[in-house]
């Protein structure tokens, strides 16, 4: 948020976990990438998110 205050928006990470109405599970959220293009966050401080996103994946496996 230092580099790039208007990141602060999209931080810290959400993410939304919802079930459909056939059952399947879905998540959703802003990858560390979406940082990049929206805010012009550098890769190198945008790759550090990158656990997180892997995290929440699997906690919907």
């Amino acid at each position: 948020m230092v580099a790039r205050p208007t990141a602060a928006i999209d931080l810290p990470m959400k993410a939304l976990a919802w079930e459909d109405k056939d059952g399947k599970v879905w998540l959703t959220y802003n990858s560390p990438e979406l940082l990049q293009e929206r805010h012009g966050v550098p890769a190198e401080l945008t790759s550090k998110l990158d656990p997180v996103g892997k995290l929440l994946e699997q906690a919907v496996e």
